[in-house]
């Protein structure tokens, strides 16, 4: 018996899952030529704006937002499910022990054994040992199921932390763009109060008409409603990154106005390849498939024999002085096996319902590659063409405020009407507004690429966020090692 029993144990998990990394076709390089600098974003990127409200409104996220909590925290639920699957590996031991005392009825025909009573004791105290020998390997492949699903949680926690850095940035330089829009909009409304009064007078003096006055009012009017819908879109954009950070809606402090921002010096994207370890949500694709494959290992398992030991070994006597004596020892060992014989193919279709599982998971992987891709694609485009594109709107701003002082002076000079200021005024309104949104456009091109390409920053910043949230979470001792 002990020979098969070593035998067996010996066997045990001979049948493991074999994943092959799958073959995945790349380009060799980028569709838009990038700086050359280096292959992995190592560093914390968002401090490149230096701006320290920026970098401080970060680490506040990285702490409180709440969406973040929830990924620590299933982090730490997938850690307690790989925990309980692996107890299966291992024998379980239960002690056991009751005291009973029954009277037997008199009125039962049965007489009663010579020498016992009809009142009598029983003492019990056992150990029951149980173990499901993992023979064909398939607690083993739940083992290695449930470990790839716990890193594929805390590349889910990895992706949060990329969003949450990228949504405090986005949501901050839009806040800055608003305010520079209504630094615009207020200096706008004061010039067109200007020409106003300029009119008023001009008309009490006769050498206008009064629709030049209700031209020049209704400037300042439709000026002023934009400044009100400035106002309203800076709250509710301070209200968003409130909870973006995780705290109440409050008014955000500011740092250095948009136009001071500091573009990066080199964007180092790296190879298409770098993205395979780069990237959460591709790594953590990847371990959900290695998950799936294991699984379906574990299902096929089920066509074998279950085997398992069983043993129990304790005392048991009528009297307690008795208990713990040789004659009331009692002990039993045992092993069994067993084999389906007939399931209507219940486990068939188990097995065809974790492959196709698994084939789902290969497709989402290579999914998320091919996103992935496109994603740094338009990244490295969006960055390079809205730069452009805010130097452009740069100089068409220079060429309208130069425009606009010269329809001035010339209607001062009373070569032109109004007429002509009133053009030059609204062009340059416009065009200085679309200078700001194209500015926060380039800025927030940046934020993008960085976060689509993934890099040494994200785990840094996971780190850290792991780190000033564990107080928020009751932890085992060493569990948050085990999970950064």
């Amino acid at each position: 018996m002990r020979k098969i029993l070593g035998l067996l144990f010996l066997l045990t998990g001979c049948f493991r899952p074999h994943y092959d990394p799958q073959p995945v076709d790349l380009p060799t390089e980028w569709r838009l030529q990038a700086d050359e600098g280096s292959t992995l974003c190592n560093f914390r990127w968002w401090e490149q704006f230096q701006d320290p409200v920026l970098n401080q409104l970060v680490l506040t996220a990285l702490k409180n937002n709440q969406d973040l909590h929830v990924a620590i925290a299933r982090v730490y639920d997938y850690y307690g499910r790989l925990g309980i699957v692996n107890s299966n590996l291992y024998p379980a031991l239960y002690g056991n022990g009751s005291y009973n005392r029954a009277e037997t009825s008199l009125n039962i025909p049965v007489g009663l054994t010579p020498g016992v009573g009809r009142i009598n004791n029983d003492f019990q105290a056992f150990f029951n040992l149980s173990w499901q020998l993992d023979f064909w390997g398939r607690y083993r492949s739940a083992s290695d199921a449930a470990y790839a699903q716990l890193l594929t949680q805390i590349e889910a926690r990895r992706a949060v932390v990329m969003t949450v850095v990228s949504a405090v940035a986005d949501a901050y330089i839009v806040l800055r763009q608003l305010d520079m829009q209504l630094d615009i909009s207020k200096q706008t409304v004061a010039s067109r109060q200007y020409f106003l009064k300029l009119a008023q007078d001009r008309f009490e003096l006769g050498e206008t008409s009064e629709m030049e006055v209700m031209q020049a009012a209704a400037e300042v009017e439709s000026t002023k409603i934009r400044l009100i819908e400035f106002e309203l879109a800076m709250s509710l954009q301070e209200n968003l990154l409130s909870v973006i950070v995780g705290e109440n809606p409050y008014a955000i402090e500011r740092g250095v106005t948009i136009d001071l921002f500091k573009y990066p010096v080199t964007i180092p994207t790296g190879l298409p390849s770098d993205l395979l370890v780069r990237r959460p949500d591709i790594m953590g694709a990847e371990d959900n498939l290695i998950a799936a494959n294991a699984l379906v290992t574990e299902a096929r398992t089920l066509y074998f024999p279950q085997f398992q030991l069983t043993g129990a070994y304790g005392n048991e006597s009528d009297m307690l002085k008795n208990f713990l004596t040789a004659p009331s020892r009692m002990w039993q060992e045992g092993f069994s096996a067993v084999q389906t014989l007939f399931d209507a193919g219940k486990i068939s279709y188990q097995v065809d319902s974790a492959i196709a599982q698994r084939d789902e998971a290969l497709f989402i992987y290579r999914q998320t590659i091919l996103t992935a891709l496109k994603e740094v694609d338009d990244g490295l485009i969006s960055y390079q063409k809205n730069k452009e594109l805010a130097e452009e709107h740069r100089i068409q701003v220079a060429v309208l405020a130069k425009y606009l002082e010269l329809a001035v002076l010339r209607y001062n000079e009373g070569e032109t009407d109004y007429l002509n200021v009133l053009d030059a005024e609204r062009t340059l309104f416009a065009a200085q507004l679309a200078f700001v949104q194209a500015q926060s456009d380039s800025f927030t091109a940046v934020v993008e690429l960085y976060n689509a390409l993934g890099g040494g920053w994200v785990i840094d910043a996971d780190a850290m966020a792991t780190t000033l949230n564990a107080a928020e979470v009751e932890i085992g001792n060493g569990l948050l090692e085990h999970i950064l």
